[in-house]
Order: structure tokens, then sequence, then C-alpha cells
């Protein structure tokens, strides 16, 4: 026994070991945080205005600020075409050029599917091979008799308002249909019954003519709301399904109908296939063509060999075999900007072999008829849109996965935002899931959930978004951006490309030069501050890296309704925060679709939990009455194991496969069940297997879908569950994740003032530790640890500060001083007041060298040069400490007081670092001397001020620029008399922003 008992202390010995070793080295990695962690951009072209030097010379620029990662996207947005043509021979040689070079820089590269910002598709795509719809054309015939008529061309569809057409490709859509079948049903006494009014939104959705975007229009329709009941028109205003006859060997080749008509009154539909008119939208000219069809993989590899094999070959030519992690690495298809299809050539094969009947009698349901009768029609287009939805996935991502990793590629994918395949289902087949979070007005934040909620049930690690599209002038800065950073972090995102860098080419006279129409925040080399970004990337990339570890703790999975298309929104109130920038609340959330639900999900400890990623107490049912007994049952086979679930019994099933044996097999097994189908007044429990089910009372919807987060909430709390953190301030924002030795917790001031409070986590008998993003520096810090195993930590926050709270499990060592976060009780050693020696840059107008008496806003100076200045001034002082002990325990820093909007700060020739938020101070005891000190600090601002002065009368248009290489059109350019870009963002009356270091700068002693 004694032999055990130390073997198995042993064990215990060696396991604590290997578990410190591994906090250790993320430690060392969150100091040094490895390049895959390393933020990305968007690297935006346009149409043709390209330079092979400048393109290498971006991918420089990109590397030494700490970017890691570029996606290549050419667009056209209405500039002057330039000198490189897209796909011309010369521009694939400096596309692969330029991959290559990447990869020698260790940047990765992804390619886009195609060109424009959204689709697969091109000036090779023909008509015939794009994007389809089925269309019906009727006319009325009676018999007996004999017909021989002309049968009329149903026209198209109206293209979707994003469809992009060009008239040449507006004509060729027009002129191309291809026959589909040719039917007759005894006419419907009247007008035939329909489903809804002709192009109405839920109609067009139902049908798959179109889906509109979500984040634009905030439909009311973010998904097709099952019902109970539909009413019924009468029998004789609808199609009969068993009368039908099917024409469509009769049909000559010219259109003409021969067919001998039984007696009665007939009504005749010809069908056919038509293009949707979905065009890549922005394409470059020579680029601009159709949309491919999404329901067949041929037409996505035809699509591929035209344009992403030709550049895989030449980047191969050049460069030698791919190398995962450097060079190009990744396929990527953007926000889905495509709306729908709902048909082609071998829809009518696919579909019987996927829902086991065959749709042909149905196809006037394409058109908004009834086809036997409401409910059947319902039903069937259920049916319809779950077939689409699974070609979409099957057949068009799935594919340009699979050609992808025949190249050992990645495939990333941004699964909004017309997408008719259902957002988390399109997303779920990438490797790295994408979102997209706007800094203005465009609520694109549901996207982020759904995409943080692939990564956590689909397994993948790294969850990336498209950061900071927006419209926003030149204004933006790391500071500015640092509350949106924060919450993405929180959300889940651990991977940032920034929107947008444009691509450079036209040299320093031109200056900011290219930009994205009215797009994106101009992360490129031709920023003011683009020199001082290393210290903000060094932040991405340390949090980045901390956040792809272990896997992420959340407590609610909601289950989105069943079918397509869908997107996923939670109750309202599991939100706090500002209202553009929603925080999750105490009990973290995702949410799950029935098909990855049925893949993926198993019960562990009473959780349901998938492969590779996390684990939840409940399970929150959709109010919907509808559920397919396939979706049904994987609820019961889960609840059995061990699961919790929320939610009511659904009634019947929303297909008409199996149909009616499906609605009498989800009757009874939801009686089973549940015990019922009328939920009582209070929460009802339901034990069932090892698990249990809860219903009734306030678990009802708050919403369309869910009950309250707060009733959710409550039970939880009654099940023995605390909220993972709470704070009694109510201002911070957090993350949580484990690893097999840490507890990790990313915590965040989301307000401009400071906040002392404490910190409540989740967490029982760990010593935690302070991790700072911004200085990768660790400190030991102190905590109560209470008998409910809940652990409270006093935190200090400065305005928009973040920390991470880490409990390392088992026995570790403290490293350095303990801390609360921010500097506590720091005193004044000295005051730097004026004068300043400050040095402008004459370039961009300001004096080359002025004494400042006091430090103040550059827009309150009298110089113009200095009030419209934008860029980078230096300023200038010697100082002394007296009574400085150079021995001193105490810290020494430097709090540059308030500042616009970014700094570098020197002393002594030592360089200290780069200062970008709040608290605004860097230590400088290393470099500090008692005597004869020489301080140096380097500030930045945006180009707002500079592109405003500009704009004054004198100043405006006085230069003429041109480029003999023909970028721009090679047209002479009116510039002004600093600046010139592409796109006007102020005008001459509007406001400068506040420039400049404007103190107090202060000495600070912390400690003994």
């Amino acid at each position: 026994m004694k032999k055990s008992v130390s073997i198995s202390v042993s064990i215990l010995l060696t396991l604590v070991a290997m578990a410190v070793a591994a906090a250790d080295s993320l430690e060392k990695e969150f100091s040094a945080p490895p390049d895959s962690a390393r933020p990305g951009v968007y690297w935006y072209f346009l149409d043709g205005n390209q330079d092979r030097d400048a393109m290498v010379a971006d991918l420089r620029a990109m590397k030494e600020v700490g970017i890691g990662s570029v996606l290549f996207l050419e667009v056209d947005l209405g500039i002057p075409r330039g000198p490189v043509p897209f796909m011309s021979e010369q521009w694939q040689d400096n596309v692969a050029h330029s991959f290559v070079e990447a990869g020698k820089l260790g940047l990765e590269v992804t390619l886009g599917t195609g060109p424009g910002w959204a689709g697969s598709g091109g000036s090779w795509v023909d008509v015939g091979d794009s994007m389809q719809h089925l269309v019906g054309a009727a006319v009325k015939a009676s018999g007996p008799g004999v017909s021989d008529q002309q049968l009329p061309v149903p026209p198209p569809h109206p293209a979707n308002a994003f469809a992009g057409m060009s008239p040449p490709l507006a004509a060729v859509r027009d002129k191309w249909f291809r026959d589909v079948a040719v039917m007759a049903y005894p006419a419907p006494a009247g007008e035939v019954a329909t489903i809804g009014r002709a192009n109405d939104i839920l109609v067009n959705l139902k049908t798959l003519k179109d889906v509109p975007p979500y984040s634009i229009r905030r439909t009311p329709h973010r998904h097709v709301m099952p019902q109970l009941d539909f009413p019924e028109p009468d029998a004789s205003q609808v199609f009969d399904p068993a009368r039908v006859v099917d024409l469509t060997s009769r049909l000559q080749p010219d259109g003409r109908l021969h067919w001998d008509i039984p007696e009665g009154d007939w009504t005749i539909l010809r069908f056919v296939a038509r293009g949707t008119g979905q065009t890549t939208r922005p394409a470059p000219r020579s680029g601009h063509g159709f949309e491919c069809d999404k329901f067949d993989a041929g037409s996505y590899r035809r699509h591929w060999d035209n344009y992403q094999k030709k550049l895989i070959d030449r980047v191969i030519r050049e460069g030698g075999p791919l190398q995962p992690g450097r060079g190009l690495s990744t396929i990527h298809l953007d926000s889905w900007e495509m709306s729908s299809q709902n048909w082609t050539a071998e829809f009518r094969d696919e579909f019987r072999k996927r829902r086991g009947y065959d749709p042909q009698p149905f196809y006037p349901a394409w058109m908004g008829m009834v086809v036997g009768s409401r409910e059947r029609t319902e039903r069937f287009l259920w049916d319809m849109r779950k077939t689409s939805q699974e070609l979409v996935i099957g057949k068009y991502a799935g594919t340009i996965k699979q050609l992808a990793g025949e190249y050992g590629l990645l495939y990333s994918n941004e699964p909004y935002d017309m997408n008719p395949a259902g957002n988390i289902d399109l997303g779920s087949v990438a490797d790295i899931p994408m979102c997209e979070f706007w800094n203005d007005s465009l609520d694109t934040q549901y996207s982020c959930i759904e995409a943080v909620s692939i990564a956590r049930t689909m397994g993948p690690q790294v969850v990336k978004a498209e950061a900071f599209t927006g419209r926003p002038p030149f204004n933006e800065h790391p500071a500015k951006m640092k509350n949106q950073t924060d919450w993405a972090l929180a959300i889940g995102i651990n991977g940032f490309m920034f929107h947008t860098f444009q691509h450079q080419p036209l040299g320093p006279d031109a200056m900011p030069g290219m930009t994205f129409g009215p797009y994106g925040i101009h992360w490129n080399r031709s920023q003011t501050f683009w020199n001082f970004l290393p210290a903000y990337h060094g932040y991405l990339a340390r949090c980045s890296h901390v956040l792809r570890q272990g896997e992420a703790v959340s407590d609610i999975l909601y289950l989105t309704p069943e079918g397509a298309p869908h997107i996923f929104e939670a109750p309202a109130d599991a939100f706090e925060g500002a209202p553009t920038l929603h925080d999750k609340r105490g009990y973290s959330f995702d949410a799950v679709t029935p098909r990855i639900l049925a893949m993926r999900a198993k019960v562990e400890n009473g959780r349901i939990a998938f492969p590779g990623g996390s684990a939840y107490r409940v399970l929150v049912l959709p109010d919907v009455p509808t559920m397919t007994p396939e979706t049904l049952a994987k609820i019961d086979e889960l609840v059995q194991a061990g699961a919790t679930v929320i939610g009511k019994p659904p009634i019947k099933s929303p297909s008409l496969v199996h149909h009616p044996a499906c609605d009498q097999h989800i009757s009874l097994l939801a009686r089973e069940m549940w015990g019922g189908v009328q939920p009582s007044a209070t929460v009802t429990r339901v034990v069932r297997g090892k698990g249990a089910l809860y219903w009734g009372g306030n678990l009802k919807a708050a919403t369309d879908l869910y009950p309250s987060y707060a009733a959710t909430a409550a039970l939880l709390a009654e099940l023995g569950l605390a909220e993972d953190f709470t704070s009694p301030s109510g201002n911070l924002r957090y993350l949580h994740r484990r690893t097999d030795d840490l507890d990790v917790y990313f915590v965040a001031n989301r307000t401009a003032e400071t906040v002392v409070t404490e910190g409540v986590f989740r967490i029982d008998g760990m010593q935690p530790q302070l991790w700072d993003p911004v200085t990768g520096k660790i400190r030991a810090i102190t905590a109560e640890r209470r008998s409910d195993g809940l652990t409270r930590v006093p935190l200090t926050f400065e305005p928009y500060q973040s920390f991470f709270v880490v409990f390392p499990h088992g026995t570790r060592g403290t490293p350095s001083a303990a801390s609360a976060g921010g500097l506590s009780d720091p005193r004044e050693l000295a005051r730097l007041d004026g004068p300043w020696e400050v040095a402008f840059t004459p370039a961009t107008g300001g004096p080359e060298r002025i004494t400042f008496d006091s430090l103040v806003d550059w827009t309150t100076r009298p110089e113009e040069g200095i009030r419209y200045y934008s860029g980078t001034a230096t300023y200038r002082r010697k100082f002394d400490v007296p009574g400085l002990a150079p021995d001193a325990k105490h810290e020494v820093w430097l709090d540059l007081g308030r500042l616009h909007d970014i700094a570098r700060v020197r002393l002594n020739g030592t360089d200290l670092g780069i200062v970008w938020t709040a608290p605004w101070r860097v230590d400088v005891k290393r470099a500090l001397r008692p005597t004869g000190n020489q301080i140096e600090i380097e500030v930045a601002n945006t180009w707002a001020n500079r592109l405003i002065g500009d704009q004054q009368q004198a100043n405006k248009g006085v230069r003429k620029l041109s480029w003999p290489s023909g970028l721009l059109g090679g047209r002479e350019q009116a510039a002004d008399r600093y600046t010139f870009c592409t796109h006007r963002y102020f005008k001459p009356d509007a406001p400068l922003m506040p420039a400049g270091l404007i103190g107090p700068v202060r000495l600070l002693g912390i400690g003994d």
C-alpha cells in the first residue's frame, strides 16, 4: 500500500511539473509571441493600379511593424484604371512574385476566391454556368383538342439590388435560358392561391429568389419562422400534384408544344432556368463577370482553373513548393454578397437523393403558387431550402476546401451577409471561421458571435475578423480603437485582419496616396503613425496567442432552428454595455445548429461537449413548433446521457419527408420526453435518463426564439453554477479560457474612466497572476478565496485598460512584486514643464524647429503650419532629478499626461518604447540619471488636420501630379499643397482633431 501511495505521489508531482513547464512556456511566449499570432491586413488593389516594386515595399513595411499576414483582393471602386489589367501576364507575374516575396519575409498570404470583395466568378464564367433561378410562365388550354402553340419563355426574376451587372452582362443574361420542364395541371378556379404577395420579402426568402442583407436592412426575417398551422385556401384554387401531366418530352426545340388535350380546363407551365444576374462585385473590369453556380462543384472547379490554379501554379514555378505558414497559405471566401439561387441542372436529382421524393410536381411552388395545400407547399419549400443549403455547403464551400487542401492550403470563410445556407452551417466548413466588425453605424457584431460559436463547436482555435471596416475619415488611431479592440477579444476573436492596407504605388509626393474609397481605417505604410504600430500590434499578438490556448469556457448553448436561411441572435438581455459594443454577461454563451449538434455533440460530466471545443451546462431550444425526427432523437440522446435542456416540445416536423409519419413520430417522442405538450405556469423539471428537461413558467420565449437570459441565468444559479465572472463596478468585460494547467481570464475596462473594483472569478484554490498585454510583464496579485468556490481579486484599471488574470493550476512560484493593476500610490518626483524644443517636418507644412514655452494642443497655435500639421513632431529638453538614488528600489515612470495620438520615448539615447494607450506611461528607471538627462518624445497624430488644411482655398489643387507608368489612367491629377489622396474625406470647415503632447509630463515614483 505504501508503495502504491508513493507511486501516486510521484505521478502527481510529475503532472504538476509538466503543468508548470507548459505554463512557463506560455509565459515566455506572452513576452515574445510567435509570428502566427501577429495581426494581418486586407491588402487591396484598385483595378490595375499596381506597381511591382511598390508591392514588395508594402510587404516589407508590414513586416517591420509586426504585421503577419495579408489577404489579397482586387476591386474597382471607380478610380481611373491602372496600367496592369487584372489577370494579364504582367499582373499574374507581379502577384506571384509578391506572394513569393511575402513567404521570404515570413508573411502568410491569403488569396480570395475571386475578383471583387466577395464571391467566386469572373469574366470566364459563362451565363449557363452561373447562379440560376427556376422560373415559370403559364398559358391556358381547354380540351378535348389539340395544342400546337408557342409557349412563352418566362422572364428572369429581377436581379438583386447588389447584382452589379453591366449593360453587356445584363444583355447576355436576358438572352440565356435553359428549358427544364413543361407541366399541365387541371386549372384552378379563378386565381391560383399563393403563399403571399409577389415579390414580398418573405416570399422571396422562402423561394430563395432573394436573401436581403441583414446588416444593412435589419429585415424582420432573419430566418423563416416555422408555423404550426397555415391558412388554407379553397381546394379549387390550388394545383393538384396528383393530377399533373408531364409534357416535357413534347416541347419542340423552337418552344412549340404539341399535345392532345384531355377534357377540361388546364394550366400549362413552362419552366426554364434563368441566370440570377449576380456578378463579381465590385470586380476590376477585366475580371467582372457572372458568379459561378453555387450548387455545382464542377462550376466552381472551372472557376478555380481560371483563377486560383493559374496563380498557384505560377507561385510554385517562381518560389517552389508551398510551405505552411509562409507565403500562400489560405484560400478565403469573404462575406456572402451574392444573394441566392434555387436551381441548377442537377437539382431535381439531388433533391430526390436527399429528400426521397420527386420535386417536379411542386415546381409551381418556386413561383409562390400553392400545390396540394398551403401546408404541403410550405413543407416542400422547407425541403427545397434545406436541399439548397446542403448543395451550397457541399458543392461550393466543400469544393473550395477540397481544392485548397490538395495544395496544402487552408480555407477561411466569412459566412454572412446574404447567405442562403445559414451563417453558422456555411462557416462550419472552414478551417478558419471569420467575421467582420465595423467601427461606425453598420452593426455586424452578430457575425462575430456566429464565428466564435463555429470555432467553439467545430474545434478551430483561431477566429479571425475583418476588423474596423467602416467609413471613418483619417482620424482613427490605436488609442481610439482600444475599446473596440478589447470588445472583439472578449467576444472571442483572436486574429485581427485590418481593413484595409490599400496598395501604395503613387510614391512620396502623393501622400496619403491610394485609399479604398470611403472605406477602411487606412492601415498602410503612408499612414502618419505607421512606424509607431509595433506596440499596438504586439499587444494584439500577445492577446491573440493567449486566447488561442486551451478551450473557451462557456455555459449556455443556444440551438438554432432547423432550416435555412438563418442568422443567430441571442436574447437581448444576454448582453450588456454600449448598444454598438454588446458584451456578454457573466454566463457566456454560444450557438449551435442542429446539423453541428448531430455531427459532434456528446455528453461529458453532465455537459454538452464538442471534441476540441467547449462544453456547456445547458442547451436552450428555440421556441418553434417544428423539429425533424432526427434532431429530436439527437436531443433525446443527449438528455438521456446527462444533458440539461431548456425548452418546450415540438409539435410536428417542418418537412414533407415521410409525411405524415414524421409528425406522428415527433408527437410520440415529444410526449415521452416532456410528458405533455402544454407548458405549466411554473418551471417544470422532467428527469429523463441521466439528464433533465426544464420548461414552462418564465422559461417561455421572451423574444421570438429564446427565453430571456435572466430566466436561464436564474436556473443555472439554482443548479449551483455561479456566473463565471462578475464585478461590482459593472464596467468590465471578460473572456475565460482554460488549458490543462491554467485558467486565463481576459478582463478589460470598457469605460473612459479609472475603475477601482474587484473581479469575482468562478475559480477556487489558485493564486492569481496579472499579465499585462501592453508591456508583456507578469506580476503576482493578492486574492481572497471564498468557500463558495469563488475568488475575489482587487483590480485597478485606467481608462480602457485590460489585463489577463491568470490562475495557474498547482503550486507555482511567484514572479516579481505584487500589484493589482495600475500604479499604487505614485508620488511625483519631477514635473517637466516648458520650455520644449519641438521639431516638425517641413514636407507636411510644419516648422523645422520651434520652442514651446508650454505644452499645448497644436490646433490652438497661431502658426498655420502647426495648426494643420499631421505627422511626427519631436519634443526635446534636458532635466535633472535632484535626490534621485540610482539604486533605489522604487519604480520610476514617465507619465505623459494628455497625448494625441501616439508617442515614442527616448531617454539619454535609450529607446524606452512606444506609448499608445492609457496609462500613458513608460518605465524610465533603467535610463534615468540624477542630472543631465536628455529626453526626446516623438509624437504623431493622424492625417485629419493636414487634409482639412489642404481643403482651405489657398492650398486646394495647387499642384499637378502624373505617373508615366500609367497609374490612375496616366491622367494628370490635381493635388493639394501637401497631400494627395484618391478620395475626399473632409470639408474645409471640418473641426480639427486635438494633436500633440499636452501633458503634464511628470516623473512618478512607485514603491519604496
